[in-house]
């Protein structure tokens, strides 16, 4: 899960928010930004964009786009379920997100984030992906989230012939592995957009 949230929980922090503890404890575990996590802000320059709980007031010249309480792992794969919820959203200015995401319907958008190395250097652990859920099929090559043997992955996917590749940024750690036709995959959607969020010191 990307926040490790027992179900039991999810009602007490709708109603009351997230205490700074587990915001500190959710930070350092999946590499996340704490400014970003408890007041929406972030060294990344999307000033125009702020978390905020998904059951609060939405104003109508806002977007938001659910931050799924999963994660997809950029390594050996991590189980997603299809029916897991969140407990935050993304707040665009309405501008701001047209000027990003041009015609792209938010309502098909889902936010998750990244755990491993295996897209590294394109992809970092914490990073933030937005998945358009409605390109729930291989349209072309590029980035999509997957579920094959019951575990859930962030690849490139390649067609070559009759099969797909899954194939890694990180090429010296991870060897690319062929999908066949009659293989059990799933594709959740295809990444659109990532969102660094582990501060780097130079």
């Amino acid at each position: 899960m990307l926040l490790g949230v027992q179900k039991s929980s999810i009602s007490a922090y709708k109603n009351r928010g997230i205490p700074k503890d587990k915001l500190i404890i959710f930070s350092q575990k999946y590499n996340v930004d704490l400014n970003w996590l408890e007041n929406g802000e972030s060294n990344n320059g999307f000033d125009s964009v702020r978390v905020v709980n998904l059951h609060e007031h939405q104003p109508t010249d806002r977007i938001r786009i659910e931050v799924l309480n999963v994660e997809a792992r950029a390594g050996n794969g991590s189980f997603l379920s299809r029916t897991e919820q969140g407990l935050l959203a993304q707040e665009f200015d309405l501008d701001f997100f047209r000027r990003q995401f041009g015609r792209t319907d938010a309502k098909n958008l889902k936010i998750i984030a990244v755990k491993g190395d295996s897209m590294a250097p394109t992809l970092e652990s914490g990073d933030l992906l937005y998945v358009d859920v409605s390109e729930n099929y291989f349209s072309a090559d590029g980035l999509y989230v997957f579920t094959f043997d019951d575990h859930t992955f962030i690849k490139r996917l390649q067609k070559r012939g009759r099969e797909m590749w899954a194939i890694s940024d990180n090429k010296e750690e991870y060897k690319e592995w062929e999908i066949k036709q009659d293989d059990p995959v799933f594709i959740h959607g295809r990444v659109v957009f990532s969102l660094p969020m582990k501060m780097k010191k130079w």
